[in-house]
This record gives structure tokens, sequence and C-alpha cells, in this order.
């Protein structure tokens, strides 16, 4: 039986990312935020959310939110 081969897995793997993804990009700026913040989207979701669109991710004390919000400063 034979190995799959590196680019089958590599494109396996981009194209379930990009299924994961796709649910996000349907998603209005407004809706996204909710999500977020009710701890719906995935790290992935969110840090591709934020290279794709950096404008629309709200950001606490200049960091994105989705990562501000796990430092001391914003927790508290």
């Amino acid at each position: 039986m034979s190995q799959p081969r590196l680019t089958d897995q590599t494109w396996k793997k981009l194209e379930a990312r990009r299924a994961r993804l796709e649910a996000l990009w349907r998603m209005t700026p407004d809706q996204r935020v909710v999500e977020m913040r009710r701890g719906k989207l995935s790290l992935e979701q969110c840090a591709a959310w934020a290279a794709r669109y950096p404008e629309q991710m709200p950001q606490i004390n200049g960091e994105f939110e989705y990562l501000a919000a796990f430092t001391p400063e914003v927790r508290d």
C-alpha cells in the first residue's frame, strides 16, 4: 500500500480549512463580533478574520480583542 503524497495531504488540509472558514466569511462584520464575544469563533477563525479584515476586528488598548481578552489588564 502506498503512502499518501504530501501534496495530496496538503490540499486536503487546505480544503478542510477553507470549509471551516466559509461560514465566517458569509457573516457580516457585526455578526462576527457577536459570535466572537459569545465564544463561538475558534482561534483559527479569529486569526483569519484579523488577517483578512484588520479594520473590522475590535481592539482593546491597541490589541485585537480576541487576544487582549486573555491579558491580565483586561480580565480584571
